[in-house]
């Protein structure tokens, strides 16, 4: 049973790499066609990036991904068998989840030195969905893993990670063939509301950390929808990170934190600086992403009634 596990785990993570590989290549060459693309480099950055990420997987992912979630099912704390509600609950599940760790890789500074690679990109397109850092294995698979521990069957899990990743590829195509679907955003991450979660605007900072449905952002207050009167900016509020720069991008939020760190005149300080969101400081707080974005949108507010 577990071959057979193993067999389906390897053959959806290989069926979903060449599916991505398909859609980035489409999207590619018509972004050049229509004269659209604003950085070749940055793509090849992205791809990049991407065999960065994928080599721990190949190498620990049947060790640490497959072999976590057998154990966990094999200790089960509940049975709750196949029936058509139980998929429903488990994709349910699944996507709370990433809304969790999503809010958690945001703030918290440690796993923003993670998840933060993926937020420097100054384009969005597809190949944007694979910029990942090269410690991501530590991350990322963590909404997911536990799930065979609430007895959900890992076959199960392994195609609702599938669906929900395929979907989160999806959410990253370039606004010039996907705009805004206001209609969709009660219910779902459009496009245009992903845009405006990798937007450096600071009215969009810290928002939308969904990846199928929209639904967690509005019950937890954190959705902001795009504003369509002005062209966003994507990347990470630090400007003086170049996107298209591999070994920068992979390096320099360590770096910092490592700086931060040792600068830090107590233990309790040099803690903090791990475990608060990013932008704090011992001296005096630091000015964090809600003081930003509360600015932001009391300035737009006061524009808008001149």
């Amino acid at each position: 049973m577990n071959e057979l596990l193993l067999k389906v785990y390897q053959d959806l993570e290989g069926s979903l790499g060449i599916l991505l590989l398909i859609m980035v290549a489409i999207e590619w060459i018509s972004l050049i066609v229509i004269q659209k693309l604003e950085s070749n480099k940055e793509g090849f950055v992205n791809l990049l990036s991407f065999i960065i990420d994928s080599i721990p997987y190949f190498f620990l992912g049947r060790i640490f991904i497959f072999g976590t979630m057998v154990w966990c099912y094999e200790y089960k704390l509940f049975t709750v068998g196949y029936e058509w509600y139980i998929w429903i609950a488990c994709f349910l599940l699944y996507d709370l989840m990433f809304y969790v760790f999503h809010y958690l890789g945001h703030r918290v500074r440690l796993f923003w030195c993670i998840h933060g690679v993926h937020h420097t990109a100054k384009e969005m397109k597809l190949t944007v969905a694979v910029r990942g850092s090269f410690l991501g294995i530590l991350w990322t698979p963590l909404n997911f893993i536990w799930l065979p521990l609430l007895g959900f069957d890992p076959f199960m899990v392994f195609i609702v990670h599938t669906i929900g990743r395929f979907y989160g590829v999806y959410e990253h195509v370039n606004e010039s063939f996907v705009g805004k679907q206001r209609w969709l955003e009660w219910l779902l991450i459009t496009p245009s509301v992903h845009r405006a979660h990798h937007s450096s605007d600071h009215e969009y900072l810290d928002r939308n950390y969904g990846e199928t449905f929209s639904i967690w952002d509005h019950l937890f207050g954190t959705f902001q929808s795009e504003f369509t009167d002005k062209k966003m900016e994507y990347g990470i509020m630090d400007d003086t990170i170049d996107g298209e720069n591999f070994w920068q991008i992979q390096t320099i939020l360590w770096r910092e934190l490592w700086r931060d760190i040792v600068k830090a005149p107590t233990f309790l300080d040099k803690l903090k600086y791990i475990f608060k969101p990013p932008g704090w400081n011992h001296i005096d707080g630091g000015k964090l992403a809600e003081s930003f974005r509360e600015e932001a949108l009391r300035e737009r507010k006061f524009q808008l009634t001149k």
